[in-house]
């Protein structure tokens, strides 16, 4: 690590400098502070080597109100408060970077909402000590399970108890192949998102989510539609299952609440197959790959591929016509 004559890095001094003149912003969460992770391993070092041994890790940490002896102490021990006090945090690894150290979070004691991009599991650690204040976690490109975060904590490997605040989770985009039972550990969830993912099937493990409202599925390998709970039934708004290989959506008739409907791109060959849609009297707007030659007050063509239809009066009449039609 290159060192300056104040015994700080260049860019650990920079980063200071930074938060000295934008941190409200970082603090109040109105902001974002991203961090890429040879950069907050740069940190952490710097953190267990001058500040805190291992032992005081856990907890938020009252840092001396006193001088530091020297300048790039006083400039680490405000970076290290600045983190603590951190809500909104997401690390990168830079593409094709190999990590040369597990990423520690252990700093971030305030954390509301964490986002990780190409972090793998097992070089996470500290997630334990923040998950069950989380609101938001989003990972992409990282995972092909879902328990090695939400139940093992990553590299923490010790078993979570319910994450009492998440609200929102977004695994979108890595290489989950099915849904587990760690979904039953996120019993305030509202919004799903397991978008651009490998999922054939998921089972019965999103019938623990009894507040979920927005569930998005697209982009997946699922041959029919999901089974929610019969509280979640009477909630969701929002379902996105487009560009998968479904040839039925039977199921989606007991969703009473939903508004908003995404079946383009499907292997929804035959209008019998929108006859469920009859059933869902609250849907504003549903996308199927169909082209129908109905009056313009009820569709209107994209040129995408799907149709949009819209007003929940038009859409329930929609489907008794394609009923008929079959």
């Amino acid at each position: 690590m290159a060192v300056s004559q104040s015994g700080l890095s260049p860019l650990v001094l920079s980063l200071a400098k930074l938060l000295r003149n934008d941190g409200d912003l970082v603090l109040d969460g109105s902001s974002t502070l991203t961090l890429t992770a040879p950069t907050l391993g740069q940190l952490t070092r710097l953190f267990e080597q001058y500040l805190l041994s291992r032992s005081q890790q856990h907890g938020f940490l009252a840092l001396p109100s006193h001088p530091a002896d020297t300048a790039s102490l006083l400039q680490l021990q405000f970076l290290f408060d600045v983190l603590q006090k951190t809500v909104s945090l997401k690390i990168i690894n830079p593409p094709d970077t190999r990590l040369q150290s597990v990423v520690k979070i252990f700093p971030f004691k305030s954390l509301k909402i964490l986002e990780i991009k190409r972090i793998p599991p097992h070089c996470l650690e500290g997630l334990r000590g923040v998950y069950s204040q989380l609101e938001v976690f989003i990972c992409s490109k990282s995972v092909s399970l879902l328990e090695e975060l939400l139940s093992l904590c990553g590299g923490d490997l010790s078993s979570a108890l319910p994450w009492l605040e998440l609200h929102t989770l977004n695994f979108s985009y890595n290489s989950i192949i099915c849904l587990d039972q760690s979904l039953s550990l996120l019993n305030v969830l509202k919004c799903l998102d397991v978008s651009h993912n490998k999922i054939q099937d998921c089972a019965e493990f999103l019938k623990p989510l009894s507040e979920l409202e927005h569930l998005n599925l697209g982009y997946n390998c699922l041959q029919r539609a999901p089974l929610l709970g019969l509280s979640a039934r009477a909630k969701l708004l929002t379902l996105i299952l487009r560009n998968n290989q479904l040839e039925t959506i039977n199921g989606v008739e007991q969703l009473s609440a939903l508004q908003h409907l995404d079946l383009a791109y499907n292997l929804l060959l035959e209008h019998a197959q929108l006859a469920p849609l009859s059933m869902l009297h609250c849907l504003h707007t549903v996308k199927t790959n169909f082209v129908f030659l109905i009056k313009g007050a009820l569709c209107s063509f994209s040129g995408r591929g799907y149709v949009t239809f819209c007003h929940h009066g038009d859409v329930t009449a929609l489907a008794r016509m394609v009923h008929s039609m079959s």
